[in-house]
Parts: structure tokens; C-alpha cells; sequence
């Protein structure tokens, strides 16, 4: 018997805006896609117990109706939450330097209440 591993690719995180949503309307169907990053507070514990600070900031992408909404209220500092996949870019610059970057594909936004 094969037993496969799953692939699983779902995140869901929350956190704040770090500046305004960025939102173009893209192709002849003016499809909206919003850009922006996010920040994600946590804290951990080192050995000798003292408790620290930790923020991880994360590029978000989203399409369609959810990104039209990010037009009114994707201000800087807005809590969110997010739920999607990670998705990898690559790219290769005007100099032919690849690139790469992570990011969250969001399906879905939900505006938090402060």
C-alpha cells in the first residue's frame, strides 16, 4: 500500500495594514487586484524566560470583488484578517538577476474590528 502525503497550502493569519492598500484595475474587464503588506504581532520566550516582541510582515495579493473593497477601507494600520494560500514569484530583472518572494494569495479578507 502507497499512503501519498497530502499537499495542504491554506493560511489563514491576521494583523494591520502597514500603509494604504495599493489597488489597480487590470485588462479590458477592469479586473481589481490589491496589493499591500501586512504585520503580524507575536511574542516568544527565550532560555532565560524573558518574554520578547516579534513582528513578521507579509505581502498579501487579492483579486476580484475583495480587492475592490480594500478601495474603502485598506487604510494604514486597519486590522485584517486573511485566508489563502502562499504562493512563490519568481522573476528575473532588466540587469537578468533572478528574484524570488512569498506571499499570500488571499481568497478571502475579513476587516477586523480594533
Amino acid at each position: 500500500m502507497t499512503v501519498k502525503t497530502p499537499t495542504i497550502n491554506h493560511i489563514t493569519l491576521a494583523g494591520n495594514l502597514t500603509k494604504d492598500a495599493k489597488v489597480e484595475h487590470l485588462g479590458q474587464d477592469m479586473t481589481a487586484v490589491g496589493k499591500f503588506t501586512m504585520a503580524n504581532n507575536g511574542h516568544y520566550r527565550d532560555k532565560s524566560g524573558d518574554w520578547h516582541d516579534m513582528t513578521t510582515f507579509v505581502n498579501v495579493e487579492i483579486w476580484g470583488a475583495a480587492a475592490e473593497r480594500l478601495e474603502v477601507y485598506g487604510k494604514k494600520g486597519v486590522p485584517i484578517m486573511v485566508e489563502g494560500a502562499l504562493r512563490q514569484d519568481n522573476w528575473t530583472d532588466n540587469d537578468g538577476v533572478k528574484h524570488q518572494r512569498m506571499l499570500i494569495r488571499a481568497e478571502r479578507l475579513y476587516q477586523l474590528e480594533k
